[in-house]
């Protein structure tokens, strides 16, 4: 006697097929359907979470002429050693593409906030350098760019936002080696 209060799976399966394979696939059908949800629910938030810190930052940023992009281009100068990069190392670090790093440095050199030199060792590449003026400004905006980090994240503890940062490095770890290299991208 076959279970009639069994799951079916929902695709064409031949009508001799065992009830224990009929379990199976409709087992199989319904973890993939629990995985899918919860996967595009994370994804949903994640997307979410990250518009709403980003459309902060930039409601910060606007008093100051800068957007969120050219503001991370200024901080990833500040904290490296002499505030010098070259665009290829600010690309990577920012994990935007090289076009958008020139971009952004034609904005930022206009306002005086960074100036490109050329490379002591080699003419083709250049070091980027953070101005005098631009470091005036960042620590200007340092107590409320820290202020606008810390209500961003005032509902989380410590121990909850150490969680999030594991989980995060967990999911970046767990993707192929290049899906953070915009430089990897094809054309």
């Amino acid at each position: 006697m076959v279970a009639t209060n069994l799951l079916r799976p929902r695709g064409h399966v031949a009508p001799d097929t065992h009830p224990v394979e009929l379990q199976r696939l409709a087992y199989q059908e319904a973890t993939h359907d629990e995985c899918h949800v919860i996967n595009v629910q994370t994804l949903v938030w994640l997307f979410r979470a990250f518009n709403a810190v980003l459309n902060a930052q930039a409601e910060e940023l606007r008093p100051l002429g800068l957007s969120p992009s050219a503001f991370n281009v200024l901080m990833a100068l500040h904290n490296t050693q002499d505030r010098v990069l070259e665009p290829c190392q600010l690309a990577q670090r920012l994990l935007i593409s090289r076009p958008s790093v020139t971009g952004l440095l034609d904005t930022l050199q206009a306002k005086r906030l960074i100036e490109r030199d050329p490379h002591p060792e080699d003419r083709r590449r250049v070091l980027v350098r953070l101005t005098d003026e631009g470091l005036a400004l960042l620590e200007s905006h340092f107590d409320i760019h820290y202020s606008e980090q810390n209500a961003v994240f005032a509902d989380l503890t410590a121990d909850e936002k150490a969680t999030l940062v594991a989980l995060l490095r967990r999911v970046r770890g767990a993707q192929p080696e290049d899906l953070g290299r915009v430089d990897a991208a094809p054309g």
